[in-house]
């Protein structure tokens, strides 16, 4: 190898600059909702109308966002085996992509995350279902659509898929996309800050 030459090979995703990681992360997700919207757009949904943003939406996101995190604390404090299949993909690959984001760039991807996949899954999917099929078709095939989309691992997947019959039916009693897209950034934000903490300060063995 010529070291006169420049070094033209790509940049490992978690040596890549922290706000470059957080551009291209939330670019995806932000291209989801983009994807979303076009294909509501298509299919003659007015997402709009599911769009309610105030302060009872606000509050009521932050109570209904406690069960998730109460969840995830509880399975991260088990000795279950399956637990720890479930973290695997976690500490091998998100611990290192997000481990030196600051606070503002992990809001800005949990957030980003909460809108893209909440206007694809909740609003579209769920709501297009709903709407042709009835309200529980609608549920499963989107909680099923988003747990494949979080394919990981067989582990991931179930996990995934119980949150978004969750995020389902808040949406379900809502009607509220502001909630869901809430509940969901807020939950992938603490998720996060808890991921980096524990990376840094505890050394699993």
């Amino acid at each position: 190898m010529d070291i006169n030459q420049p070094n033209t090979s790509p940049t490992p995703p978690h040596r890549q600059g922290p706000w470059v990681r957080v551009a291209s992360i939330a670019g995806f997700e932000l291209g989801l909702g983009a994807v979303a919207l076009i294909l509501a757009s298509w299919l003659g949904l007015n997402l709009g109308e599911k769009w309610q943003a105030d302060l009872s939406t606000l509050n009521w996101a932050v109570l209904t966002t406690l069960p998730l995190v109460g969840v995830m604390l509880t399975l991260t404090k088990s000795q279950w085996g399956w637990v720890r299949v479930l973290n695997e993909p976690l500490d091998r690959y998100v611990r290192p992509m997000f481990r030196d984001i600051p606070t503002g760039g992990l809001l800005v991807v949990a957030m980003a995350a909460g809108l893209g996949e909440e206007l694809l899954f909740r609003g579209v999917i769920q709501g297009g279902i709903s709407q042709w099929a009835g309200p529980s078709l609608g549920l499963v095939i989107s909680s099923i659509a988003f747990g494949l989309a979080h394919a990981l691992n067989r582990y991931y997947v179930m996990v995934t898929l119980l949150m978004g019959l969750y995020l389902g039916m808040l949406y379900q009693a809502s009607q509220n996309l502001v909630l869901v897209v809430l509940v969901h950034g807020l939950y992938d934000w603490i998720v996060l800050r808890y991921l980096l903490f524990d990376s840094r300060f505890e050394h699993r063995r």
